[in-house]
């Protein structure tokens, strides 16, 4: 009887092992909601960027006030602010697949270091910072978010 379950299991493992080593091992990166201190129009985050990847942030803000972004770092780290209508998904490679409008002059195609800009709704704003790939191969950085 062991002998027949172990046959058993011999027969089953090439398939358990593909269905497994199927599975997408890479997941989206969690969103950070930028937090703003009591009576301070400043919030800011920092991290580590690897090159052909990005960090998401949500702002939370009304529309009419002005929003400044900025991102400082060693390699060529940008950004790219998306409206509240924004939504994440994942694409074929893995990585994040953001639909929606970028604001203006803070498109992927941008590379915005610094922006600033009336905000047209109230919701939450997307910051996707992101490094190209054929950087150092990792680059810390801070983003700095104003809202007035």
């Amino acid at each position: 009887m062991k002998r027949l379950a172990v046959l058993m299991f011999s027969a089953l493992l090439p398939f358990l092992a593909g269905h497994v080593l199927a599975q997408p091992a890479t997941t989206l990166p969690p969103i950070t909601t930028i937090t703003f201190a009591p009576g301070s129009p400043l919030g800011t985050a920092t991290g580590q960027m690897v090159p052909g990847c990005c960090d998401l942030y949500s702002v939370p803000a009304k529309a009419g006030q002005t929003m400044l972004v900025s991102v400082a770092a060693e390699g060529e780290v940008t950004f790219r602010v998306y409206g509240p209508d924004a939504t994440i998904g994942k694409a074929a490679d893995g990585q994040p697949l953001i639909q929606g409008k970028a604001l203006p002059d803070a498109a992927p195609d941008d590379n915005a270091k610094a922006w600033v800009g009336a905000l047209p709704r109230t919701g939450n704003y997307l910051i996707a910072v992101a490094m190209a790939d054929g950087g150092p191969v990792l680059s810390p950085y801070s983003l700095t978010v104003s809202l007035q």
